[in-house]
């Protein structure tokens, strides 16, 4: 399935739960949200429920997620927490 994600508004997302977030466990938590990245900060993470959006250098991702419903409710999660950044 193709997923309807701009990277640049999820980087914004990831970015906005590092600064606002509660660090736990080496993740930042924020509003359901979990955002981390690997020991250089070239892939960075960002997970809500059961999905994980993977997002690496030069703007390619990935998306881990059990059924195409997960991934709609991730979309519309990322959609609606960016409306307010």
């Amino acid at each position: 399935m193709n997923s309807r994600l701009d990277v640049k508004v999820c980087l914004s997302v990831f970015n906005h739960i590092l600064s606002h977030g509660e660090q736990c466990d080496g993740n930042y938590v924020f509003q359901g949200f979990k955002a981390w990245s690997d020991f250089d900060g070239y892939t960075c993470f960002l997970n809500y429920s059961n999905v994980t959006l993977t997002m690496m250098f030069h703007g390619k991702y990935e998306v881990d997620y059990p059924n195409r419903d997960e991934l709609i409710l991730f979309e519309n999660k990322i959609n609606q927490f960016s409306l307010g950044l």
